[in-house]
């Protein structure tokens, strides 16, 4: 394939040339180490993994404040081939100063009933919470995903025919995830379709999830700002929920490629039974969004699971000229409140952009400003913070 021209790519000249910064993106686009991870002869062992380091500058409606700094995440994951077919899978994380376990299962294909995955996973709901975080347009979810189950302990199966793709399985307890602990006995799955036309591919998917809770499970809805540098609680929490007795989940998914143009929308609602003669409570959250790639690229979209994978550039940056350039824009709310439960309104708009510098190399940075808190009781209830995020992120 032709590589991409002057024109389409960022120039070394365009951020100082020969400063110290561009001299060393240079060395580790051209360097690319560990480039498609790591083997382990001995034991058979393929490693990956990949770190994001933030920079984040908030105002609380003045000027911009101080700048902080963080190891947003840094991965290890660990694949090895097992007998009979079955493949181990372990993610471990570190995330915010805290270790966590993500991904640790084993793996099978099988003729009749797709691909059999046991062990702590990611439940099957949602385009942005099932997809890799690696790979999200933006730097963060958007606080939908305080609707969304997150990794249990369970069995699921995965498979795909024609244009069906479908995934469910029965889950468990599970380990904390990023601050949340999922509880009671659930069953999950997702179902999307996709559409092959001369203008591009089109996804349209559904989710569900039904969750009860033993004695002493309260449940809980929380989600940060869409910035993980943030200082202070979260704004949208529920906190503990007396009384939870059953949630039911229900998701609407809907996305477009076509060739460097994009775009992708969900909706999410929460019910929750409550008992003691406790009213039901009812939650909701959205969002849309649109991203083009400046360079020609498209974004990579998986038929095998329904989800985006990572941007690969048509010719990495070699210092001169070379990676792929990505401008979006996201519209987002989600509402925790409901009858006597104040778990806060948030309604933000975020605009991005994404530097890829190679497969493994990803320069981005996001204007995220909320116009719309609403929360009685809470300082921060009416104001419009603004935030203005960075990252490297590097993977293997």
């Amino acid at each position: 394939m032709q590589a991409p021209t002057q024109a389409q790519v960022p120039s070394a000249s365009t951020v100082g040339d020969g400063g110290a910064t561009v001299d060393a993106l240079r060395q580790l686009s051209l360097m690319r180490p560990f480039e498609g991870g790591i083997d382990t002869p001995l034991t058979h062992m393929q490693i990956h993994g990949y770190v994001m380091i933030d920079a984040a500058n908030h105002n609380g409606g003045g000027g911009l404040g101080h700048t902080d700094f963080s190891l947003r995440r840094a991965d290890i994951i660990l694949e090895r081939e097992l007998k009979f077919g079955w493949l181990f899978y372990f993610d471990g994380q570190l995330n915010d100063g805290h270790v966590e376990l993500k991904n640790v299962y084993v793996r099978k294909k099988t003729q009749y009933l797709g691909a059999i995955t046991i062990g702590n996973q990611q439940e099957p709901f949602g385009l942005e919470q099932y997809g890799s975080f690696r790979n999200t347009t933006f730097l963060e979810r958007a606080t939908t995903n305080a609707l969304a189950p997150s990794r249990s302990v369970g069995i699921a199966s995965s498979d795909f025919h024609g244009p069906w793709v479908w995934s469910y399985g029965f889950f468990t307890a599970g380990p904390r995830d990023e601050g949340r602990e999922q509880r009671g006995a659930a069953l999950t799955g997702r179902l999307a379709h996709i559409f092959q036309t001369d203008g591009g591919i089109y996804h349209l998917a559904t989710s569900y999830s039904t969750r009860r809770f033993g004695p002493g499970n309260d449940q809980r809805f929380d989600s940060p700002p869409e910035v993980a540098l943030q200082s202070g609680p979260d704004f949208l929490d529920t906190h503990s929920i007396p009384g939870s007795n059953r949630v039911q989940r229900y998701g609407l998914e809907a996305a477009h490629v076509s060739g460097p143009f994009s775009w992708q929308a969900e909706y999410m609602e929460t019910h929750l039974e409550r008992s003691d003669g406790l009213p039901s409570l009812r939650f909701r959250g959205w969002y849309g969004y649109a991203s083009w790639m400046l360079t020609g690229e498209s974004r990579n979209y998986n038929e095998s699971n329904a989800t985006f994978g990572p941007v690969v550039p048509h010719a990495s940056w070699n210092g001169h000229a070379g990676g792929a350039l990505e401008v979006g824009a996201r519209l987002s709310m989600t509402d925790l409140n409901d009858r006597d439960i104040s778990g806060g309104k948030e309604t933000n708009v975020t605009v991005g952009i994404n530097w890829y510098l190679d497969k493994s190399v990803r320069l981005s940075a996001n204007l995220v400003h909320a116009i719309d808190l609403n929360k009685p009781g809470n300082p921060d209830n009416g104001t419009h913070p603004t935030a203005i995020v960075g990252r490297f992120q590097y993977q293997f």
